[in-house]
This record gives structure tokens, C-alpha cells and sequence, in this order.
């Protein structure tokens, strides 16, 4: 019984790496536009405050990768981090409840926009 629930545990775990990497290359593909890059540019503000919060001035930041969707009235939803951290949660519940700019318009076929925020700093 204890080799099915690890099998199980390892096919889930394959299978959110394998959306998570989905998500992320969604969110770099929209980033690569013009548009992308100047909405990514506007989101700057956003990460900044939530970052603050999360990790104060001197406070050592793992690298971390946030994913969600942004929907037309700027709601950030469908978010996930990995590695799951103290850091990354605290920046996802902080990022998630504040308004992002309203979108220019969601990739077409989407209702949304795919957001990818690779968080690496270095001191």
C-alpha cells in the first residue's frame, strides 16, 4: 500500500511541475511582446510593494517563480509559486490582493494574461 501512495504522490508532483512550466512559458511568451513588456514594466509597482512587505530591506530572498492569470479588470487569479516558501506565499497573498493595472487587452483566445514573475534577487 505504501508504494501506491508514493507512485501517486510522484505522478501528481510530475504532473504540477508540468503545468507549472506550461504556465511560466505562457507568461514569458506574453511577455516577449511590446505589449507584454510595457504592461510587464507597469506591474513593477505592484511586485515592488509586495516584495516590502514580504522581505524587508537586508532580508536574505530565495529565488522563487510565481505564476497566475490576470483578467481584464486587473484580478489576479489561478496564482501558484514554487518552491512554496514563507517568501513566495507571503509575496502571492500580497501581490493577489491588490488591483493590478487594467489590461491593454487579454492574448487572444484568453480571457486572461498569462503572469510570470521569476523573483531572484541578489545582494
Amino acid at each position: 500500500m505504501r508504494y501506491i501512495t508514493l507512485a501517486l504522490l510522484l505522478v501528481s508532483c510530475n504532473a504540477m511541475a508540468g503545468d507549472m512550466a506550461t504556465r511560466v512559458a505562457a507568461g514569458n511568451m506574453a511577455m516577449a511582446t511590446a505589449e507584454g513588456q510595457a504592461y510587464d514594466r507597469s506591474l513593477a509597482p505592484a511586485i515592488q510593494s509586495a516584495m516590502m512587505v514580504c522581505a524587508p530591506p537586508g532580508q536574505p530572498v530565495d529565488r522563487f517563480v510565481l505564476v497566475g492569470d490576470i483578467d481584464t479588470a486587473g484580478g489576479l487569479s489561478r496564482v501558484a509559486v514554487e518552491p512554496a516558501t514563507p517568501l513566495s506565499r507571503c509575496f502571492a497573498e500580497k501581490l493577489s490582493a491588490q488591483p493590478l493595472p487594467v489590461l491593454p487587452r487579454a492574448p487572444r483566445g484568453t480571457g486572461a494574461y498569462p503572469l510570470t514573475v521569476e523573483m531572484d534577487v541578489t545582494q
